[in-house]
Parts: C-alpha cells; sequence; structure tokens
C-alpha cells in the first residue's frame, strides 16, 4: 500500500515555537506539507489558500480565535480534519471540553519527538492517541454525551477512514468486509476497526441499521 502523503497545520501564536513544531511534524515521514497560521483566524486563511488540511495541531491558547474556538470552527466548517491540541497545561476539564469540541488527541507541548509522531500515526489511522491526559473512558463518556446529536453531525464526526469503510459495507455491491479491505488496500482487521468505531460513534448496532442510517441521512 502505498503511503499516504499528508498536509498538516500547526496553529501556534508562539513566534519562536511555531517553526520549531512545523519542523518536527515535517519530519514525519507522511506529512508532504506543513503549514503554519498564528491563530484560529488565520488558519482560517491558510485553509482558503491551501485547502484541505488532514491533521492539524491547534495550540489551546491564541489571540483572536483561541483553540476550543477553533476546534468549533473546524468541526462545523472543516469537519474531515483531524484536530490535535497541544498546550503546556492541559487541566481535566479542559481535555474533556476539547474532546466535546472534537479533538482527536492531546498533547503537551513538551512532549518527546516520538510521542509526537506516534499521536500523529494514531489519529490517522485510528481515529485517536490515547495518553495520561486522554483514555478511553474519558472519550467514551464525552462520545456518550454526544450521542443525543443530529445525525449528520454524528457522521461529520467520523474519520475519514471510518466513513469510506462504512459506505463501502453498506454498498450492495460490495460482498463483506473482506471485499471492503481489499478495495480500500488495507488489512480486514483494519478494516473491522473502523466499521466497529465508526458504528459506535454512530450508536448503530447492525448492518440493517447502518444500512437504513446512510439511505435515511443521504450520507455520502
Amino acid at each position: 500500500m502505498v503511503s499516504p502523503a499528508l498536509t498538516l497545520a500547526v496553529v501556534d501564536d508562539h513566534h519562536l515555537m511555531r517553526p520549531g513544531l512545523a519542523l518536527t511534524v515535517g519530519g514525519w515521514p507522511h506529512a508532504r506539507q506543513v503549514v503554519q497560521a498564528e491563530n484560529g483566524v488565520d488558519f482560517e486563511r491558510v485553509i482558503a489558500e491551501v485547502g484541505h488540511i488532514h491533521i492539524a495541531i491547534i495550540d489551546r491558547e491564541m489571540p483572536k480565535r483561541d483553540g476550543f474556538d477553533t476546534l468549533r470552527f473546524m468541526a462545523r466548517h472543516h469537519p474531515r480534519t483531524l484536530c490535535i491540541m497541544i498546550s503546556f497545561d492541559m487541566p481535566p476539564h479542559d481535555v474533556r471540553l476539547a474532546l466535546q469540541l472534537g479533538a482527536r488527541a492531546v498533547l503537551r507541548k513538551d512532549c518527546r519527538t516520538e510521542e509526537f509522531y506516534k499521536a500523529l500515526h494514531a489519529v490517522y489511522t485510528q481515529g485517536y492517541y490515547y495518553n495520561e491526559l486522554m483514555d478511553r473512558d474519558l472519550r467514551r463518556s464525552v462520545e456518550d454525551e454526544l450521542a443525543k446529536r443530529h445525525p449528520d453531525e454524528l457522521w461529520a464526526s467520523l474519520t475519514d477512514r471510518e466513513r469510506q469503510v462504512l459506505l463501502l459495507y453498506t454498498d450492495p455491491r460490495v460482498k463483506d468486509l473482506q471485499h471492503v479491505a481489499a478495495k480500500l488496500g488495507i488489512s480486514y482487521d483494519t478494516a473491522e476497526t473502523h466499521r466497529r468505531n465508526g458504528c459506535r460513534k454512530l450508536d448503530l448496532h447492525s448492518k440493517a441499521d447502518l444500512i437504513h442510517a446512510v439511505k435515511a441521512n443521504g450520507w455520502k
């Protein structure tokens, strides 16, 4: 399978730290392009110029539009972008809020390069990265809180790969999940992980329910 070439963004108002962080992110093997913005408003301009951003690393504290408001903006206007929030200090209630607003990982700014790359890989391939700030139980409790959202909002919360797997899985021309995996060039286990995660986020528990939801909501 061909390795992905991804566009990433570093959104941070610190003029000395941002270039160094961008340089670190650019060293990740799957990073094709790394763009920079000094706050959420500037990031909106960058997106308009560059187009789709696969992964955005967003500082919590910034002027004009801080990290939380930037997460809100991304969830509303660019839901396919996977967002990671970073901060030197991230109290538990801020971690929970970041998750509620769509963050896929929360990292300390002073984490090691190896952890940063591990987080990027996990977020892109699995949808989330878990560390001491954020664990699966916290994520599930947040997802339970958000479960009553409109179906289109839930669909937008899925990763690109989760949507691809679910759409193929419900396509009558695709025989089974093994066929889905073959068409996407991924392993069966990876396809099953995306199917399971996607169905859990949508609170759907059978293939029949999933097929009905895709048709009823016009998801594509």
